[in-house]
């Protein structure tokens, strides 16, 4: 009597589930929404305790492995350079982010005809245009007009707290070198239709546990009004396999949950589980009709997998840069390297993007110098040396797909459940390297220009694997690619993939919008097809 039925069943309440939830029950459509973990406590993480740093780096880490919480599954990430940092509960990974939500540029889509690299996307940005800017009043966007490193989208009533005064330190060099920089596009949070006034007041770093609780993931800015239109939550609920007919239509997601297993049956099926936990469930729901996983006869499930590898560089400078104040966090970055140029040496390209210098326990523990601060009297003459004495930037390089770069089922990790993790396998290309090593050379140039006295260089972030894509990518063919322009599964006609998972390129750019787009968009495609 706990089986349970909808229209559609949508897996993961991240920011794409979560948001393919709001756009069909807002629509009259009747939606499930499954989550192996629950509502986030933002009450109970206690951010002005003492110790914050401490927690935020062990139980509330972004890194599954580290984190463990009790409705994380492992990762078994032996083989890869750069760590998985993702959330599982309502609002996914936005529970952790730094709400930042550019959209990708049009050359995003098609750098094979640009550049000759990779592959261009099924789609193309005006496809896209009405879907980011619906996504961008959803969530409350504050961004400045004008970006000439961009497409014209229009302009938002929202305010944007300051680039700090670090900020308008390093912009004086930009100005001098002639090169681009532009405040960030960032999530201020919007109450629904309440005032405009409502939004972010920036008392804080933008972060898990934001101080103002105004500005949300997608838990608020999408779960709930999707609750509030009808749709059903069922959280703490792990979806172990799907299962088919003999026609290769789904039928049911098999789940379990604390009181045991239980099915959810339904018409349509929406798997928006992130780069990883998507094509681990397809891999999960082997079965004789699809025995290399489920949608998988082109044998790309898993494969292309494309991170954001991360340099960083720092700076210390003699006197304090107000880079570390309660009431900023937003930054600027700079496009000036972010397409292909000849004289270069690699194709694609880089974000720099400025960043404070670490909390006082970090920077208490070593970090950036490199030696943990004396014991004792020196103490706090030592760590007033330091503190705010340091910003830096961090070297996003756009990734090129690689099919030996992927995701499988691990044959030496279980879950919970007894069910194979996931593996990542990663390997740092040579392009990849070429654009870090680019990017960290100009991050200098800027830094120094800007009164640097050290320079630290940090030439790849184990601790990045925040952004997970391509690993079930989109096409018009259903031998290279798994699902097509509206996310359909070529393979499974009732089954949608809405995620970065799908994604052919990855930009240098944050992906969340753009996989929020095209979820919103697959929303779309199934209303209007709902009686097809």
């Amino acid at each position: 009597m706990r089986d349970l039925n909808a229209e559609v069943v949508v897996i993961g309440a991240g920011p794409t589930g979560a948001a393919v939830a709001w756009r069909l029950a807002s629509q009259g459509v009747d939606v499930i929404c499954i989550d192996r973990g629950g509502w986030f406590d933002y009450d109970g993480i206690h951010r002005d305790a003492a110790d914050w740093e401490a927690r935020r780096g062990s139980v509330l880490h972004s890194n599954p492995n580290i984190r463990r919480g009790a409705h994380d599954y492992p990762v078994d990430d032996v083989d890869t350079p750069i760590k998985p940092m993702i959330g599982n509960g309502v609002g996914g990974s936005s529970v952790y982010w730094s709400a930042h939500v550019p959209r990708f540029r049009p050359e995003d889509l098609r750098i094979k005809t640009l550049d000759g690299v990779g592959d261009d996307w099924p789609v193309n940005y005006d496809d896209l245009a009405e879907y980011y800017a619906l996504n961008e009043d959803r969530w409350g966007v504050a961004t400045y007009p004008g970006d000439p490193s961009a497409a014209p989208h229009g302009e938002h009533a929202l305010t944007l707290p300051t680039i700090g005064a670090h900020g308008r330190r390093v912009a004086e060099v930009f100005d001098k070198l002639g090169w681009h920089w532009w405040p960030v596009d960032l999530v201020v949070g919007r109450d629904g239709d309440a005032p405009e006034t409502s939004h972010c007041t920036h008392i804080g770093p933008c972060d898990l546990g934001c101080p103002s609780r105004i500005r949300s993931g997608a838990d608020r800015a999408f779960a709930r009004e999707a609750i509030a239109a009808g749709a059903r939550f069922v959280i703490g609920t792990r979806v172990l396999r799907l299962d088919h007919d003999a026609q290769g239509m789904i039928t049911a997601a098999i789940c379990r949950d604390a009181e045991g297993d239980f099915r959810i049956s339904g018409s349509r099926f929406v798997i928006s589980g992130n780069g990883m936990g998507t094509p681990r469930l397809l891999l999960l729901s082997a079965s004789e009709m699809f025995p290399d996983g489920l949608a998988n006869r082109s044998g790309l499930v898993g494969r292309n997998l494309m991170l954001h590898p991360y340099a960083r560089v720092d700076a210390r400078f003699d006197e304090p840069v107000g880079a570390w104040v309660s009431g900023e966090k937003a930054g600027l970055v700079s496009f000036e390297f972010y397409a292909t140029r000849a004289e270069h040496g690699f194709k694609r390209g880089l974000k720099l993007q400025l960043t404070g210098g670490p909390g006082p326990l970090a920077l208490a523990k070593g970090a950036v110098y490199g030696d943990m601060l004396p014991w004792g009297a020196e103490h706090h003459r030592a760590f007033e040396r330091r503190f705010d004495h340091t910003c830096g930037f961090t070297v996003c390089a756009e990734d090129l797909a690689d099919p030996d770069n992927r995701i499988t089922l691990s044959g030496v990790l279980e879950d919970a459940d007894g069910l194979p993790a996931p593996k990542m396998t990663y390997a740092l290309s040579e392009n990849s390297r070429k654009i870090l090593d680019f990017g960290m050379a100009r991050a200098e140039e800027v830094l120094r220009g800007a009164g640097a006295r050290e320079i630290y260089r940090t030439p790849l972030r184990s601790e990045a694997g925040f952004h997970i894509m391509g690993t079930a990518r989109m096409g018009d063919d259903a031998q290279s690619s798994v699902v097509d322009a509206f996310g359909r599964c070529h393979d499974v006609p009732n089954l949608f993939l809405a995620d970065a998972s799908v994604f052919v390129t990855s930009a240098a750019i944050n992906p969340t919008a753009t996989a929020q787009a095209l979820a919103l968009r697959t929303a779309d495609h199934i209303v209007a097809t709902r009686h097809a």
